[in-house]
């Protein structure tokens, strides 16, 4: 009797924990826009809720039934042997609470790694039979669909070209794994599946390549692994053969293609190609960035500095160069061995890589043992698309949709390389003492994250996400239960704070009182952060620029002298980073430190004179002293180097400004056009071209300028009138 009730028990657990399964693989498709970062956070909490879940149904199903226990392979050792590195990485790296949280941005912590090895030991303990594995991968296709109809036909503009996930690199890392997936069945089942097969292979690569935004590393990763696919299978099929002419010719087939890519980059087309690559800000970005890396791989060579610690180097070995391709925050390397390298140093880099090179030996031996040569394109398949998968990742990183097709691809192919016999499958393993206990202490483990590790970081981003869009006396509420809800935002909560605040101060319309309020408490979070993580040079600066804009309101000495106090101390951080000067050069201008200013603006061009931006920074900070004809002078410089201030409103106002000073009527009157193009319902703007053109002589075009501000703007009329009526006739 007891053990009919075990086998239903576990005909139940089977149940649950298949269809579960099949829930999990609809990450991809969860968005919820009421969450921050809604593309990354709501997946996130799906997948480790229901991971969650799976694993104390497994635990059930262990405890009833111990031969479910894991079966320890050397891939499941490997992946193991990662994991020990990450967690003994995030405890010897800079910031333990970043490693194992992660941001809102991210959310691939630690605590994320843990969820995925879970989902890889369920699979592979519990789905040990092909017709499991053909119904998964089914269902993982099918969301690869669903996600390329949503691409093509969704309403939301924001949703065309890259579906529910959010960034096209990342919908095609994920559509990758289907596509392979849909091609090896496609090749290898011989009935009507086949058509099923087809089409949804189809879909996939039609959404790959026709995309509005098509990925060319991801499209060119996919060539590449079509062509290794192809390549092998070739040369499995002639030593195969047991022809010898044809086994001698296997040889020439791995040496062709080598011939063939070495003409192929002779050719001018493929060299062109290669030279827009090289000169694309793109790339140029990642080349500054890889190479600071390597600088953060030297100081801590062999743990690291902990998963998603990059930050901390990049502002450290911070290159000026950077800000020149448009970018000034990496918090990634964008490259998966360099960043893996930088989290977890060697030994993690070694460890990540042992993965793949037990997987592809594995999956090489499985091709020996194939009775039917069609089926070692399963085997070969998944090598090619592990190899796509680390070439794409060579440009980009991993976020939850790619992690998750990536753990699920290596528990297939565990499946594939150590599936059990019919004999080791029957056989029943008797029951141990601990597993009661240890099933009881991972049942509250798992409730715990469901709780603490889940619904309280979603409360977070939720109430984060509230803090940005509400008023400002609703958003100080929303912001502070963010704060006081979840680890996880002590970081970004606490900088979106300071950022509300300090834009609210820039308004018009604010209480005083309440805006007061919002500094003393975004300061509180901003100061508790920097307890928490005191190399974050972010956290510095933004405290820094906080206190700044509260001096514009209080002109208290003490707001300024604590501004320039962690702008130093972020200075100390990031000695070569732009930001830091802007800020300074701000702070010394209120200090009525003109000099000062204008050196720190002149630094921060010294660092990268391409940098267009930091130029006018300067040429701003000489009209802010009143030396407007330097300032005009380095307004030249920038628009030499590539600066178009002319198609910019704000920036033509205060061009204008400044030739106002000068009394340089001829370039007013060509620029107030301008702005004017812009702006044609500006009163203010008209009457300044008036002005102009009367003091040019140029009476009829004074008046009609005149004429428009004044009917613009009637409140002045008594002012308007007088001037029109002194211009001669």
């Amino acid at each position: 009797m007891a053990e009919e009730v075990k086998r239903k028990l576990e005909s139940i657990y089977l149940l649950i924990l298949e269809l579960g399964v099949y829930i999990t693989l609809f990450t991809p498709l969860v968005l919820n826009k009421n969450y921050f970062f809604p593309y990354v956070v709501p997946k996130t909490i799906f997948f480790r809720v229901m991971v969650d879940i799976l694993l104390i149904v497994y635990v059930l199903l262990v405890i009833s039934k111990p031969r479910y226990l894991p079966k320890l392979n050397p891939l499941t050792a490997a992946l193991a042997v990662f994991l020990l590195i990450s967690i003994i990485s995030s405890f010897t790296g800079v910031n333990f609470l970043r490693s194992f949280w992660s941001t809102f941005e991210r959310m691939t912590g630690l605590l994320t790694l843990i969820h995925l090895f879970i989902f890889f030991i369920i699979l592979t303990s519990v789905f040990r039979e092909r017709k499991y594995w053909e119904r998964i991968l089914i269902v993982s296709i099918l969301v690869g669909v669903i996600l390329s109809f949503y691409i093509f036909f969704s309403e939301d503009p924001t949703a065309r070209g890259a579906g529910t996930i959010g960034n096209t690199s990342f919908m095609s890392a994920y559509l990758i794994f289907d596509i392979f997936f849909a091609a090896v069945f496609f090749f290898t089942k011989l009935n009507a599946w086949r058509i099923f097969y087809g089409a949804t292979l189809a879909i996939l690569i039609y959404t790959l390549f026709v995309n509005l935004e098509p990925t060319r590393g991801a499209i060119g990763a996919f060539t590449g692994g079509v062509a290794l696919l192809v390549l092998s299978y070739l040369v499995f099929y002639l030593l195969t053969s047991g022809k010898t002419m044809l086994k001698r010719l296997a040889p020439l087939v791995i040496i062709l293609p080598l011939f063939i890519g070495a003409a192929a980059l002779s050719l001018d087309s493929v060299q062109e190609q290669l030279i827009k690559i090289e000169r694309s800000t793109s790339w140029q970005a990642r080349d500054v960035v890889w190479k600071m890396s390597f600088q953060a791989i030297k100081e801590r060579p062999w743990l690291g500095w902990g998963p998603e610690n990059f930050n901390i180097p990049f502002a450290k070995y911070f290159d000026p160069k950077l800000p020149w391709s448009g970018d000034l925050w990496y918090d990634r390397v964008h490259n998966v061995f360099l960043d893996t390298a930088v989290h977890s140093g060697i030994l993690g880099l070694l460890s990540y890589l042992s993965i793949f090179g037990v997987a592809m030996y594995g999956l090489l031996k499985t091709c020996s043992r194939l009775a039917v040569r069609i089926n070692a394109l399963l085997p070969l398949g998944m090598m090619a698309v592990l190899a796509v998968y680390l070439a794409q990742n060579i440009w980009v990183f991993d976020m939850i949709s790619s992690y998750l097709m990536f753990f699920l691809s290596l528990a297939f192919v565990s499946f594939l390389i150590y599936a059990p016999g019919p004999q080791e499958e029957s056989e029943e393993v008797k029951a141990k003492p601990f597993l009661s206990l240890l099933g009881a202490l991972l049942i509250v483990l798992a409730l715990f994250s469901i709780y603490f590790g889940n619904i309280k970081p979603a409360q977070a981003s939720h109430y984060v996400v509230m803090g940005v869009a509400s008023s400002l006396e609703d958003s100080i509420g929303f912001f502070q239960k963010a704060l006081e809800t979840s680890p996880i935002a002590s970081i970004e909560g606490a900088e979106q704070f300071s950022r509300r605040v300090d834009d609210a101060s820039f308004g018009s319309g604010y209480n005083k009182d309440v805006l007061l309020q919002g500094f003393s408490l975004a300061e509180e979070a901003l100061k508790k952060a920097i307890d928490q993580n005191p190399q974050d040079f972010r956290l510095y600066l933004f405290l820094g620029r906080q206190y700044s804009d509260l001096y514009r309101l209080t002109s208290n000495t003490t707001d300024i002298d604590s501004a320039l106090f962690y702008l130093e101390k972020a200075k100390e951080l990031s000695p070569r980073n732009q930001q830091i000067y802007w800020a300074l050069a701000q702070v010394y201008l209120y200090q009525g430190r003109g000099k000062d200013c204008v050196e720190a603006m002149k630094y921060s061009v010294e660092l990268d004179s391409r940098f267009t931006s930091a130029t006018w920074f300067l040429a701003m900070s000489y009209r802010a002293v009143g030396e407007n004809q330097l300032a005009l002078e380095t307004i030249k410089r920038a628009e030499v180097a590539g600066l178009n201030w002319r198609e910019e409103s704000d920036k033509l106002k205060r061009v204008i400004e400044i030739h106002q000073d000068l009394s340089n009527d001829e370039e007013l009157s060509e620029l107030y056009p301008l702005v004017l193009a812009k702006e044609p319902k500006n009163p203010q703007l008209w009457a300044g071209l008036a002005v102009a053109y009367a003091n040019l002589g140029q009476f009829d075009k004074a008046r009609q300028a005149g004429e428009e501000a004044l009917k613009l703007n009637p409140d002045f009329a008594d002012e308007l009138r007088e001037f029109l009526d002194q211009l001669p006739k």
